[in-house]
């Protein structure tokens, strides 16, 4: 998806900044698991759209002369960060800017801030874990990838003052530096680099220190507000596991709006900032949009324990898709979606008999997901 598209979607977002529900089409899913992606807010293509922060992969090109960065002294980086626990946050942001959702995946963790979440720009960080990123070839290149995606290639413009005692690089409107042994983070500035905006040097300078003094006061591994989710799933396969979350700040907590269920690497790729596996469920579990008619689309709906859902099964060729959606179920908002012609509970079932909500009230969620 391309810049423009991605703008043009975040256009539609949810009222109060939350996240619409995301209906993925499973070939546009493996299409871009595949591609090569840009820094971006990353949406799902279907009647509505997730506006979700994921940062793809980064290759950056050292300038001739100027050797890579040495490992950094201190704690290595993780090899892989826990979906359940946020590792990042931010210490520093500029006045008017606060967090406005964040990510966890087990390669890369991911923050974005500024003053709203369908605003023109705003501050994109990612972080790797170790092994993620590797300087290779004479040309010295530091490649970034995950399972899922590839990578993208930006050539470093040049030095840039240390982050946390160590060296840090421009490339482009990106600031890359070593955050700990075996790990690279990236700082998106909420600027564009070559575009008009940047007529200024002046501002394009005042950017540039801010995102210096963010990147310098990014706090790795330190206590957050708890990650909690407003729905519990239980009686699951015992190898099924909350592979990755994308969650937004609610009354003092990370409240997960959406999450997807794995048992290893993921299948379908990435996109939104969760990574999708054949044959299980992801989950948006947000505020209630009963006033909003078509919601859950114009299909018959049926009652389920209590509440009114719409169940679909989509087919086309030989992809294969299972969707439930509840316009409003205990004060919430749900969308479950299934990729894959056999999936192990199927949907009806999973909502019936696997599913707990726990209700619009913060204190009855919960940090424990599957149950």
């Amino acid at each position: 998806m391309i810049e423009s598209q991605v703008r043009a979607l975040l256009a539609e977002i949810a009222d109060g900044g939350e996240a619409a529900l995301s209906q993925v089409d499973v070939q546009l899913a493996r299409r871009r698991g595949r591609a090569r992606l840009r820094w971006r807010r990353a949406c799902m293509a279907g009647t509505s759209v997730l506006a979700a922060v994921v940062v793809a992969a980064l290759v950056v090109g050292v300038l001739p002369g100027r050797p890579g960065s040495g490992p950094p002294a201190g704690p290595a980086a993780p090899r892989q960060f826990n979906p359940l626990v946020p590792y990042l946050s931010f210490g520093w942001l500029p006045a008017g800017d606060s967090l406005l959702a964040g990510g966890v995946r087990p390669e890369a963790t991911y923050l974005t801030a500024g003053r709203t979440i369908d605003a023109p720009s705003t501050w994109d960080l990612v972080v790797y874990a170790a092994g993620q990123c590797h300087l290779t070839g004479p040309a010295r290149e530091l490649k970034c990838s995950t399972p899922a995606l590839e990578g993208l290639t930006a050539r470093i413009t040049g030095r840039a003052p240390a982050v946390g005692g160590h060296r840090a690089f421009w490339a482009g409107p990106y600031l890359v530096w070593p955050y700990a042994r075996g790990g690279w983070a990236g700082l998106l500035l909420p600027i564009s680099y070559g575009s008009p905006k940047l007529s200024d040097a002046a501002k394009r300078k005042a950017a540039e220190r801010d995102a210096v003094k963010i990147a310098d006061h990014v706090r790795y591994g330190a206590a957050t507000p708890p990650l909690v989710f407003a729905a519990q799933l239980t009686r699951l396969p015992s190898r099924w596991r909350v592979s990755s979350v994308y969650y937004v700040p609610d009354a003092g907590v990370l409240r997960a709006s959406r999450f997807a269920l794995g048992t290893g690497t993921p299948d379908l790729g990435a996109d939104g900032g969760l990574e999708y596996q054949t044959n299980l469920p992801y989950f948006s579990v947000t505020d209630p949009v009963a006033s909003r008619r078509s919601f859950c689309g114009k299909s018959a709906s049926e009652i389920i324990n209590g509440y009114w859902v719409v169940v679909t099964h989509q087919v086309a060729g030989t992809a294969s898709r299972q969707n439930l959606c509840a316009a409003s179920a205990d004060g919430l908002a749900l969308y479950i979606s299934e990729f894959g012609a056999h999936p192990p509970i199927n949907i009806a079932s999973l909502f019936r008999d696997h599913l707990r909500l726990l209700g619009a009230n913060p204190a009855n969620w919960t940090r424990k997901p599957i149950g």
